[in-house]
């Protein structure tokens, strides 16, 4: 059998974050344009046998999340280039969610990636003043129609 590559991400949320194994949570796309995170049904269903409003909400924060940490993946530990682990924190300021309609079937959220001046300026930020905010938008979708709309912002600091 060949081993399956984990995308870094995914590995990172199993191994720091326990509600997001236990979710199921898997990355179905990470490109220049978007994060999508897919969990299943069966993990995260209610008593209606409908997507739980705590896994929904959950994924789209973790799809923000993501978003985040690409970003700063890129950045260095020390800001000038060392390779070491990153001495920086991404948490959760403030978030709003919207619920349109159940969930059905498995838990899929997306996040767009911010313009990039928008992340030159969130860059910027984080590098003179050792904290920076970046708000995103994240969906969590049923046949390509929005079941819940997630606003947060995410905060990264030394």
């Amino acid at each position: 059998m060949k081993p399956v590559k984990i995308p870094a991400f995914e590995h990172f949320l199993h191994e720091m974050i326990p509600l997001a194994k236990a979710m199921g949570v898997g990355v179905d796309l990470s490109d220049e344009n978007a994060l999508v995170l897919r969990a299943p049904k069966e993990q995260n269903r209610n008593s209606l046998n409908t997507a739980f409003g705590g896994s929904l909400v959950s994924l789209a924060t973790l799809a923000g999340y993501g978003v985040v940490w690409d970003v700063m993946r890129s950045e260095p530990a020390d800001g000038k280039g060392a390779t070491e682990k990153p001495q920086w924190h991404i948490v959760v300021k403030e978030s709003k969610a919207a619920y349109r309609r159940p969930v059905i079937g498995d838990l899929i959220a997306i996040c767009e990636r911010p313009a990039q001046a928008a992340i030159a300026e969130f860059k910027d930020a984080f590098s003179r003043y050792g904290k920076a905010k970046l708000k995103l938008r994240a969906r969590v979708v049923e046949d390509g129609k929005t079941a819940v709309d997630f606003q947060a912002a995410y905060v990264v600091s030394k």
